[in-house]
């Protein structure tokens, strides 16, 4: 949909918390008035309006969309209604671009090149954006990584997603769900480190992995740590100030293993604050964490940096079990940690 860049700007500023202009990269940042952002909402601006790419998306929720679907939501207002305001404010035709009017069905990304398959990877040798996104898997260690999904993707064409990482979320060999994330420089200016499957329910990442051999499933939040743990699985980000921490696809998909012991794996309570909050509320609901030792903790953020760092694929089951507690022997160790 093409609507004037102005009426877009006046109704980011109306219903956005905090907004403002950032001038070098034409972008615009606000709190988000679709998740409210959690705990963050008034300290943190995670919802971004680019305009060079008429794209409106929330690095919180993973909303993503053009403008006028954004309106629609945010305002309540019908199609009609919108677009008649935008006449009268404007006395502009508005033109429609077919192709957005399609329903979103894909479950990947427009046109994706598999950066586990050689033979794709030689096809595109020659494409800067390939050999830059291959390049960080390898530096990340993603494709010697134990607990490594089947397959791992970039686009070239995508409208969202194009230029990134797309990590598939599969679940019976079949992707129902992704994210990607940034790669080059020039994105992370702009865009959000990760972006989600719009529209998409949240699922979990490597769930096809669980095997019975272990008796716990080690749960991330985000997938990239979860690669070095086998039986390790993501969920895309859980909220500070929520007990919820599973999506109902999410909570349907776990109990397929009703044998097995969750343990969360947060990022280090001694570097990421929202990391300890995230944990607190964890063990308030007498959930089983892993909780960093104090000179691993201070020395690595998360797994990947750590396996990174040590040349190692994989962080033994063991270790995480040995540290992990819950209920009030989880809170007494949390209480200790000074961010």
């Amino acid at each position: 949909m093409l609507i004037p860049e102005e009426f877009v700007v006046q109704k980011f500023y109306q219903y956005t918390n905090k907004p403002k202009y950032n001038r070098l990269t034409r972008t615009y940042q606000g709190g988000c008035p679709i998740c409210k952002e959690g705990k963050s909402w008034g300290l943190k601006r995670r919802l971004f309006y680019v305009t060079k790419k008429n794209l409106i998306f929330c690095h919180n929720c993973g909303w993503s969309g053009n403008p006028i679907k954004w309106i629609m939501q945010v305002s309540g207002e019908s199609y009609n209604t919108v677009i008649t305001e935008i006449q009268q404010v404007d006395n502009i035709k508005i033109t429609v671009d077919r192709e957005e009017k399609k329903p979103i069905t894909e479950n990947l990304p427009d046109d994706c090149i598999d950066l586990y398959d050689v033979t794709q990877i030689s096809f595109y040798k020659d494409v800067n954006i390939v050999n830059e996104v291959v390049k960080y898997i390898k530096d990340r260690r993603l494709d010697t990584a134990i607990n490594r999904p089947k397959k791992v993707y970039t686009s070239l064409k995508d409208y969202t997603h194009k230029n990134r990482l797309i990590i598939p979320f599969f679940d019976n060999n079949k992707p129902i769900y992704y994210q990607s994330r940034t790669v080059l420089d020039i994105d992370k200016k702009n865009k959000p480190k990760y972006l989600s499957k719009r529209n998409g329910e949240k699922s979990i990442f490597n769930i096809d992995n669980v095997t019975s051999d272990i008796d716990y499933i080690f749960i991330f939040e985000g997938p990239i740590d979860s690669f070095f743990v086998r039986n390790g699985v993501a969920v895309a980000g859980i909220q500070e100030d929520s007990y919820s921490t599973f999506t109902q696809l999410q909570a349907t998909q776990i109990k397929r293993y009703p044998l097995h012991k969750i343990i969360w794996v947060l990022d280090s309570q001694w570097q990421d604050e929202a990391g300890l909050k995230k944990s607190y509320k964890l063990a308030e609901n007498d959930e089983l964490i892993f909780i960093w030792p104090e000179i691993i903790g201070k020395k690595f953020k998360d797994f990947n940096e750590m396996c990174c760092t040590l040349g190692t694929n994989e962080i033994k089951p063991e270790f995480v079990i040995k540290n992990s507690n819950s209920g009030l022997k989880a809170k007494l160790l949390l209480s200790q940690i000074k961010v």
